[in-house]
Formats: structure tokens, C-alpha cells, sequence
């Protein structure tokens, strides 16, 4: 992907709206006929198409194999993948809503990446009690709304970045960069409060809008402020901009981020001057070993590359950790549909859905914590959030993957903050 300036992503919106059209089509003719009487249904995956075409791919990947296999639910019915490119904007991301809601065959939305509208996306999904699979919460409405059903707590990862990272470096230290929009000042805000009570130093920040080319001016008035760990609360595009310039001003020192919002092919073209970037994490590499489930999204994601969507493909240049994303955020619907009585819809859907744990895996060897959307969090803030712990990784130079920090425990968001 392009992440350069914005002239590139205007470039790769373009080039993206191709992708999503053929995407489309893929998902539209690419499933085994489904049992007579039994009508397909469909879920709708929201993304910028610029930004990251592979975490609907992923979601692809995973219906593609179902569709093959029998379907979902008890009447073996077929899931039509439903692709909206928000164009990066509040207007597109709000019209995507908007369509997904309107959809009367659509059970859910999954894997959205939601940035500048959060609050008018969801209340449109709101409406007619569409699920929100996988979404990132980054507002207090959205830890308590009953739509939401997140497989892991991103709006902690800045601040368990912030932790995790001055842990791992002995520092005490910590500044933070983030995108002027209501979604990530949020998770600014929720970063500063849980840094200062572990007993960090915040010693600056700024806010960059969206629109910002040149990220150089930003990356100096950060380093007036001296920080010994910096975390970005940005989006894949300026996290790439943002190492670019720290790199091409000598601003050497560790940087973390949310596991979602960073493409490992930047990383890998800047060389030794990554190799202090961490994030804040919830599943294994794609590449990892040791995990029967990431042998089925492999195998998969390779069907969905044959099929003719290389936006699937698990390559260095390809950002894999976006197709494993959203492949696992299709996990839910597969399995909640399993308790449907009937014929599925989007109210026997929600229901099932707050009925169902679901599972990645047993024992050491499970991608995520078992999730059961029967039982909320006991803290009355956070209700819909499920899974609120983080690992801390570190990239490796040599390897061009994220590896676990030895040495550095996990820490769990909700506990971050009073």
C-alpha cells in the first residue's frame, strides 16, 4: 500500500475503489450454491480501501471457505461479503453505515475501520440493531453499547503502550503523537490518564489533522520535550510518515502503537532505524507457529489469493497482520450462527450472538481468550468489552515479523485506569 503522502493516498483511494469493485464481484459469484429455501445472508466490511484493502480480504477468506463447506447455521445458508470503501472521510464512512442499514438481508457489520465518524456510524447501526463484530471502541458510548461486540479493547493499547514499552527500556519518560479526530483523542486521553497512573511522565503531546503531509515539524516539537518512549495514536498512513520523519531528522529512540495501525512493510523499509518500534498486541503473527487455527487462515487466505483477491496474500509487501484481522473477526458470525434455530436474520442473529462464546483455539494454543458475549465486563464503563488484555512486541530487523517481549508481562486495559 501507499502510505506516503497524501497525494499517494489519494492515488491508492482511487486504485482502491477498482479493488473493492472487483472484491465485490469475488464475493458475490465465488460460493457453492446454498440449500433451497434457505436465503443467503449478508455482512458488510468497512474499510478506507486505500488504507487497508486486506482486512476485507481476510473477512472474504473466511466466508469463501464457509460458503464451500455448507454454508452457516443450521439451514446451510450462504454469507455474501458486502464491500463500502469509506474513502477515508466522515461523509463516506457515514453513507457506509447508512447502507449496511438499509441491507434487510444483513446480520452484521464486521471489522469496520471507523475513524472520523464513529459516533453517527454507529448510531445509524444503532437503529435497526445491527451488530458491530470487531469494531475499535474509542469512545465511552461505545464500551456500553449493546451492538458492539469487540474481540479485543484497542482503545487501551496507547496506554498499555505507554506501559508496556517503558518497562521493556527502563524508562519513565513518555510523549504521544496522535490525529486530530474525535476517535483518537479519545484514545489520547484514555493513553495520558493510564501512563500518569502507572507512574510515567508525560512530557508532551500533539495532534496532527488527518490532511497533514509533512509530519517533520511535528516530530521536532515532540523532541524538544526530550520523551524516552513516543506512542503513536495515528492511522497506518501517519504512523509510516511519522517514521519516515524521525528517521530522516536522527530522532532515534522507541516508538509503539496500536498492533492494528501499522504496516509491516514500512517498518521493513526503514531498516535499523525500526528497530526499537513496539506495539501493543492481541494475537499471534500470521507466520507464527505452534497454532492449528492459524494453519486453517493460511490454507484459507491462500484459497481467497487462487480465487483471484490478492489483496489475501501473506506477503512482507501485503501487511498479513490486516488478512489474519479480519479473518478473525469473521470468527464470531461463523460460530453464533451455529445457534440459530431457523432461518437467520438480523434479530435471530443478535440474539444468538449474546448467547455464544466463541473460541479461538484451546489451551496455550488459542489465538485469543475465549469470549463469552453472555457475560459482560463486570465494570460498569466497560461493559462490551470482552478481551482487554495486551501483549507487548517488538519488530525484528533480521525476521521483518513482530516478536513477543520475554520478560515484560501482559497488561489488562480496564485495569490501567481507576
Amino acid at each position: 500500500m501507499g502510505m506516503g503522502t497524501k497525494k499517494s493516498r489519494r492515488r491508492w483511494i482511487i486504485a482502491g475503489v477498482t479493488a473493492v469493485s472487483a472484491a465485490l464481484a469475488l464475493a458475490a459469484f465465488g460460493s457453492s450454491a446454498q440449500s433451497a429455501g434457505a436465503p443467503s445472508v449478508d455482512v458488510w466490511a468497512i474499510v478506507p480501501g486505500a488504507d487497508a484493502p486486506q482486512i476485507p480480504a481476510g473477512v472474504q477468506a473466511a466466508f469463501r471457505y464457509v460458503d464451500s463447506h455448507g454454508g452457516v447455521g443450521k439451514q446451510h445458508q450462504q454469507v455474501v461479503v458486502k464491500l463500502c470503501d469509506s474513502q477515508d472521510t466522515a461523509p463516506g464512512e457515514i453513507q457506509c453505515g447508512q447502507q449496511a442499514a438499509s441491507d434487510a438481508k444483513s446480520i452484521a457489520v464486521v471489522a469496520p475501520v471507523i475513524i472520523s465518524a464513529d459516533a453517527t456510524f454507529t448510531s445509524e447501526l444503532s437503529k435497526v440493531h445491527e451488530p458491530i463484530i470487531n469494531d475499535n471502541p474509542s469512545s465511552p458510548a461505545d464500551y456500553v453499547n449493546p451492538i458492539n461486540f469487540p474481540l479485543w479493547s484497542s482503545n487501551f493499547a496507547y496506554a498499555a503502550c505507554a506501559v508496556m514499552t517503558a518497562k521493556a527500556v527502563h524508562a519513565t519518560k513518555v510523549a504521544f503523537a496522535a490525529l486530530s479526530v474525535p476517535a483518537s483523542i479519545n484514545s489520547l486521553n484514555v493513553a495520558i490518564a493510564g501512563a500518569k497512573r502507572a507512574g510515567l511522565t508525560v512530557v508532551g503531546h500533539i495532534e496532527a489533522a488527518p490532511s497533514t503531509t509533512d509530519l517533520a515539524p511535528f516530530v521536532r516539537q515532540l523532541q524538544q520535550d526530550k520523551p524516552q518512549v513516543t506512542v503513536l495514536v495515528m492511522d497506518p498512513p501517519l504512523d509510516s510518515q511519522w517514521l519516515s520523519a524521525s528517521a530522516q531528522l536522527g530522532a532515534s529512540g522507541p516508538m509503539c502503537t496500536n498492533e492494528g495501525l501499522v504496516a509491516n512493510q514500512s517498518l521493513a523499509g526503514d531498516g535499523a532505524h525500526a528497530s526499537q518500534f513496539y506495539t501493543a498486541g492481541y494475537y499471534p503473527d500470521p507466520s507464527a507457529s505452534g497454532y492449528p487455527e492459524l494453519t486453517q487462515f493460511r490454507s484459507q487466505a491462500a484459497a481467497e489469493v487462487k480465487a483471484g483477491n490478492s489483496n489475501a496474500a501473506l506477503t512482507l509487501g501485503n501487511n498479513p497482520q490486516f488478512v489474519e484481522y479480519g479473518w478473525l473477526s469473521a470468527q464470531p458470525v461463523v460460530q453464533a450462527a451455529a445457534n440459530v434455530n431457523g432461518v437467520i436474520t438480523r434479530t435471530t442473529f443478535l440474539a444468538a450472538l449474546n448467547r455464544t462464546t466463541v473460541t479461538f483455539g484451546t489451551g496455550s494454543a488459542a489465538l485469543l481468550p475465549p469470549l463469552d458475549f453472555a457475560k459482560p465486563n463486570s465494570d460498569p464503563k466497560y461493559t462490551r468489552l470482552f478481551n482487554t488484555k495486551l501483549n507487548l512486541q517488538k519488530w525484528d530487523v533480521a525476521t521483518k515479523v513482530f516478536e513477543p517481549v520475554p520478560g515484560v508481562a501482559p497488561v489488562y486495559g480496564d485495569k490501567l485506569l481507576p
